[in-house]
């Protein structure tokens, strides 16, 4: 029996909208080597998501759409894939972040790295710390939540029917403050404890003058941050989960708030 493998125009414009929804959330999620792939196979990622999605499309009427029409629609739709896509790439940078605060007063700031996903120099402990929280997102569950949701908003707000929204992009700002909480709880403990031993160190250089502290400590610094850092891997854990409950959080608000606004817009238009 011959198979029909004509594609309808509906279709390849409803395809378009998700791709453009599917890519811009690619853009910023933690998928661990996902940049370091060829340009050429990157699309392909995006691609082989997009085509999934595509039963859950509703139909768009060939007719009804300009082309003026379908580039704003495709523009929106990247909208809201960057939006989301900030939003869970949140997860790393409060995992970054923190490495950042702890770098420096830790000694690991002496030493650089190539960092996979950039190609650039970057800090020894800045770069474990962006694996581990990729690797987080995959052992924790985020990607199946994310996807889910994703596939709820295809459903829930058409393709061509978001509009970008003040509120949602206020929200985001709101998670971004949190972002620096989460890393400042990831950090603070071990920052506190070395300036504790810094200013041990100071009182003793000054009770005794003639030891050389500053070189002996040193690497004593280095190796008590790990191992700080090995006793407190249980605790970074929940506190990825509890960030990513809030990130997971605003994802569901962002879409209520967008399937209220194409209600109005649906409305405003009949």
């Amino acid at each position: 029996m011959p198979v029909d493998v004509t594609l309808s125009e509906a279709r390849i414009l409803s395809f378009l909208l998700v791709l453009s929804r599917m890519s811009g959330l690619l853009i910023f999620l933690p998928i661990p080597g996902l940049r370091a792939l060829p340009e050429t196979v990157r699309p392909l990622v995006a691609i082989a998501l997009t085509v999934p999605l595509l039963a859950r499309v509703p139909a768009l009427l060939p007719a009804e759409v300009s082309t003026g029409t379908m580039l704003v629609w495709c523009l929106s739709e990247l909208c809201f894939g960057l939006l989301w896509g900030l939003a869970v790439h949140f997860l790393i940078e409060a995992f970054v972040l923190g490495a950042q605060f702890l770098a420096l007063q830790a000694g690991f700031g002496y030493a650089s790295i190539i960092d996979p996903s950039t190609q650039a120099d970057a800090g020894l402990l800045q770069v474990l710390a962006q694996l581990i929280a990729s690797l987080l997102f995959f052992a924790t569950g985020m990607h199946r939540q994310v996807l889910y949701l994703l596939g709820e908003s295809i459903t829930r707000v058409p393709p061509g029917s978001y509009t970008p929204d003040v509120a949602a992009a206020n929200q985001l700002v709101q998670l971004g403050t949190s972002m620096f909480e989460i890393a400042a709880r990831l950090s603070m403990p071990l920052i506190a404890l070395l300036l504790l031993i810094d200013l041990s160190l100071a009182l003793l250089g000054r009770v005794q003058s003639q030891l050389q502290l500053l070189s002996m400590i040193f690497p004593a610094k280095l190796l008590l941050s790990l191992f700080v850092l090995g006793l407190m891997s249980t605790t970074y854990v929940r506190l990825y989960e509890i960030f990513g409950g809030k990130v997971l959080a605003f994802l569901e608000s962002s879409l209520r708030m967008a399937v209220g606004a194409a209600a109005r817009g649906s409305l405003a238009g009949g």
